[in-house]
């Protein structure tokens, strides 16, 4: 699995749908999104400089860091699950998009 990036023309062509449709469009940022993705390898790491509580004392992760190449992967795939798990849908022209219709019932 990979981590996608929007292209600039991407966002462009949304917001002009956005303001012609009169539709709804939310964006968000997680600053601490590598601490919330799941990694399923093995990885370990050494403890942190000025954090030595035993020699040679090393760390089993279970939850992915800033750094790790699987970092980003690893967020999208917890991302994706939740998307689709509240009812939202993967475009199919471009994949870092996700739509969910909302009907308006008077």
């Amino acid at each position: 699995m990979f981590a996608p990036t929007t292209r600039h023309i991407t966002i462009r062509s949304l917001i002009s749908l956005e303001a012609t449709m009169g539709w709804n469009i939310h964006q968000m940022d997680v600053k601490t999104n590598f601490l919330n993705g799941t990694i399923d390898e093995e990885e370990y790491m050494e403890q942190p400089q000025d954090f030595e509580i035993r020699e040679s004392h090393v760390y089993r992760l279970k939850k992915s860091l800033r750094g790790l190449k699987q970092a980003p992967s690893a967020w999208y795939a917890r991302m994706y699950a939740y998307l689709l798990r509240i009812g939202f849908v993967k475009s199919s022209s471009n994949p870092n998009i996700y739509i969910k219709v909302v009907r308006n019932e008077l």
